[in-house]
């Protein structure tokens, strides 16, 4: 199955362009929608400072997502379908904990998530870029601008670092969901 992620940093609206996006064509069975919510999460994670000051904290959360998200996605290659949109991806679990952790920390968990995409890769990410008044309207998680930009920018380079096909999407939702549903249709056989 294609697997084409819809990815950016807290508070930019990619739940909300993927729910529109599948309102629209959810009547085509060869694409299936797959939605995520890091709010799932029994460990608060509401404040980048607390995970920072906490270690221990930041590695709980991440094996979480990791261990959510791959379960995911192992449930998706086999599952009845033709194409996968999924809401986040295990590439999120490397950015945050980068941006948060040590390096020390990194290595284990940057290589456990590249041989899994080594061996099952994304066929596409769009990169939904950061939204200051999404954030500043419904952020409930650290609602620092500085913090949205290191995030951002750890998103970028650690896309280019594991040579992964994107595309940044632009800032307005109407014209996100419009190329979306464009690269969809033409990619769903």
């Amino acid at each position: 199955m294609k697997k084409i992620v819809i990815t950016g940093p807290h508070c930019c609206g990619k739940s909300t362009v993927i729910k529109r996006i599948e309102e629209d064509i959810n009547k085509d069975n060869d694409i299936r929608f797959v939605h995520f919510s890091g709010k799932d999460s029994p460990i608060d994670y509401s404040s980048a400072q607390k995970l920072k000051d906490n270690t221990s904290s930041e590695i709980d959360i991440t094996y979480y997502m990791i261990s959510k998200l791959l379960e995911r996605e192992i449930d998706i290659e086999y599952a009845q379908g033709n194409v996968a949109v999924l809401d986040r991806c295990l590439i999120d679990q490397i950015v945050y904990p980068s941006v948060l952790l040590d390096e020390q920390y990194l290595c284990s968990i940057f290589g456990y998530i590249r041989l899994w995409l080594d061996t099952h890769p994304y066929m596409h990410v769009f990169y939904i870029p950061k939204n200051y008044e999404l954030l500043e309207k419904y952020g409930t998680k650290d609602k620092s601008k500085e913090y949205l930009d290191l995030i951002e920018d750890k998103y970028l380079e650690i896309l280019k670092e594991l040579n992964i096909e994107y595309t940044i999407l632009p800032n307005d939702q109407d014209e996100q969901i419009r190329i979306l549903k464009n690269f969809l249709i033409q990619n769903k056989m």
